[in-house]
């Protein structure tokens, strides 16, 4: 049974389909962006160089209809804001929650609502705090069912490292907390 959900979205323009690093995209849309590589379904172990991967970004920002968009120290707090109306909204439980320059980590317990509606009002709350015309975001999201509380502690790990591991500060957010795991 499932208790919770990992979900992954990225920023517009940051995680193509053809990235170098990967992806979970089993499509390039795009004639121009086709000309710079197939898909590379999966984690690509190895992952590429620091130069590998800015030449594929540079090379793929002319072949976007706009600019790609990242998160920045300003903006993080206003998208953690955004989030934490929804969380507030919906009654849900975030257990973790990794908001990176071009991506987000979160962790939702099972609730009524699905993941994909979750992950559509976060964006949008996001996107209104942000104050922005367009949505910064990609559409759709990656997720992982989680079955067991050593999977969902695992996760929670993984995640709340994240932030470290890409030499970010640490992030504590108020709208997450961590759930009885004996209960879950």
């Amino acid at each position: 049974m499932i208790i919770a959900y990992h979900a992954i979205f990225t920023t517009y323009g940051t995680w193509l389909p053809n990235d170098p690093r990967g992806s979970f995209s089993k499509d390039v849309y795009t004639r121009q962006l086709k000309e710079l590589g197939n898909v590379k379904y999966g984690r690509q172990n190895p992952q590429p160089s620091k130069n590998v991967l800015l030449k594929f970004l540079v090379q793929s920002q002319s072949n976007l209809a706009r600019p790609p968009f990242f998160l920045n120290d300003k903006t993080r707090p206003l998208v953690a804001s955004g989030f934490g109306n929804v969380v507030r909204r919906f009654n849900i439980i975030v257990p973790a929650c990794a908001i990176m320059n071009d991506h987000v980590h979160i962790i939702i317990m099972r609730s009524k609502y699905k993941i994909e509606y979750l992950v559509n009002q976060l964006k949008g709350s996001a996107t209104k705090e942000m104050k922005l015309k367009n949505t910064p975001w990609t559409r759709g999201c990656w997720k992982v069912f989680i079955n067991d509380t050593d999977t969902l502690k695992a996760a929670i790990r993984y995640i709340n490292a994240n932030p470290a591991n890409s030499g970010l500060l640490l992030q504590t957010w108020d709208f997450v907390t961590i759930p009885n795991c004996k209960k879950v």
